[in-house]
């Protein structure tokens, strides 16, 4: 598959690291979703990837096609990466950062009308569950979680209404990571916990 996009030229300092960085993206494809004429508003997460331990996946969805354009950058703020993506309304894609060094990377997008930025931590795992719960637009209650562990097992996640009722409830079975974004339109207030079999070992409310 050809990737899209351009690369930008960068100091010799980081010529090498992003060589390696874009060697190891793999283009996942463009996934088409329904479009309408707007203000292009769009949803916008990272998750880790559930098969690889340093890949983050991107994910997009904007109301109508556009260019949108992905940018990476280190916690200096120098910029590592970037691409433009043509005629899309809705995308997933991979990175690996397995040859970055450990850290906070911001990833940006930009599709013309709204600038997204979000935060992601490349660190060292350890046999532990990591979980992360993160909004991904506050006003239509989109919420990113990602559960990562070198441990085989299944995780219990739970939607919980203002009154501590479980409203939703699913089991994945998480092998390396998993990663879903929820669409909790109908909750003004919620809770989202994650349990496995030792207990709860996530929690965020909204």
């Amino acid at each position: 598959m050809k990737l899209h996009g351009l690369l930008v030229r960068l100091t010799k300092k980081n010529k090498t690291m992003t060589k390696n960085f874009v060697m190891a993206i793999v283009l996942l494809g463009v996934a088409t979703v329904a479009s309408a004429k707007g203000t292009n508003e769009s949803d916008f997460a990272v998750v880790k990837s559930q098969a690889k331990e340093s890949v983050f996946k991107v994910m997009y969805q904007g109301d109508e096609k556009s260019t949108v354009k992905i940018s990476i950058k280190n916690d200096q703020g120098e910029l590592i990466f970037k691409e433009l993506i043509k005629d899309t309304d809705g995308f997933t894609r991979p990175y690996n950062f397995s040859s970055l060094p450990k850290g906070n990377y911001s990833v940006t997008i930009d599709n013309g009308v709204s600038v997204r930025t979000e935060i992601i931590s490349h660190e060292e795992v350890n046999s532990k569950k990591s979980v992360r719960i993160s909004a991904v637009d506050t006003e239509r209650n989109k919420v990113a979680l990602t559960v990562y562990s070198l441990r085989k097992g299944e995780v219990i996640i739970k939607v919980l209404n203002e009154a501590k009722e479980t409203v939703f409830e699913e089991s994945q079975f998480v092998q390396g990571g998993f990663g879903r974004l929820y669409n909790l339109k109908d909750l003004a207030h919620y809770t989202i916990e994650v349990h496995d079999a030792s207990g709860l070992i996530g929690s965020k409310s909204f």
